[in-house]
């Protein structure tokens, strides 16, 4: 019998590596991608140690090009079971507000947050297997209904990945692919800071979720 196959990206560390060790503790084989290679080789040294059959390879989630190698090389590794895009950027700070915040945090941050995860999902669906998961961590400060002041960027990004979620998942429904967003919370993270009322275990737990339902998830 296969021994299923999950891709993370933002692998090397917080939520992402956190999903990466609750699937390996699941029995998924695993391949976790950042852009920090030296980060991402201890990421995957340590998720080794664990005993889980662990693959590494560096993505630039801001590059065309590097995402497209990626799905390449991915290739070799297929059939994938499982992918979670969980790499990410929030660069904005408050005290510059919509208006004040420059340009170029904004724009990367749309490229990295939204973008970037529907280019790994075009250069992964080839080697998606029938019935794969795809799992978009997304956050509730993207919901429309929930919007409120300050971090344009991350928070357009974030509804741009939502949709990405809904079109995507009715493009792949013939081939039994179920394509979901979570909110993890306020999770514990670099990102997330010390005051956050999550720890990443929690925050993991229903992305792990999200790529482990079932047919009628």
């Amino acid at each position: 019998m296969r021994t299923p196959l999950a891709v993370i990206t933002g692998g090397s560390r917080g939520l992402g590596y956190e999903t990466a060790r609750q699937l390996g503790l699941l029995g998924y084989r695993l391949v976790i991608a950042a852009k920090d290679g030296k980060r991402l080789g201890e990421a995957a040294k340590a998720l080794k140690e664990h005993g889980y059959d662990v693959h590494s390879k560096t993505v630039d989630m801001a590059s065309a090009r590097s995402i497209a190698a990626f799905g390449e090389w991915l290739k070799s590794l297929a059939p994938v079971d499982v992918l979670v895009n969980a790499a990410g950027i929030l660069p904005e700070t408050a005290k510059d507000g919509v208006l004040g915040t420059p340009d170029k945090l904004v724009t990367d941050t749309l490229t990295i947050n939204a973008i970037g995860p529907w280019r790994m999902c075009k250069a992964v669906a080839p080697h998606l297997a029938q019935g794969a998961r795809i799992v978009n961590v997304s956050s509730g400060m993207g919901g429309m209904a929930e919007m409120g002041s300050d971090f344009f960027g991350y928070r357009a990004s974030k509804a741009a990945l939502n949709a990405l979620t809904r079109t995507l998942s009715h493009e792949l429904k013939s081939r039994g692919v179920l394509v979901n967003s979570v909110c993890p919370g306020w999770v514990r993270t670099g990102m997330g800071g010390p005051n956050a009322t999550r720890d990443v275990a929690e925050g993991a737990s229903g992305i792990v979720w999200a790529a482990t339902l079932p047919p009628d998830g």
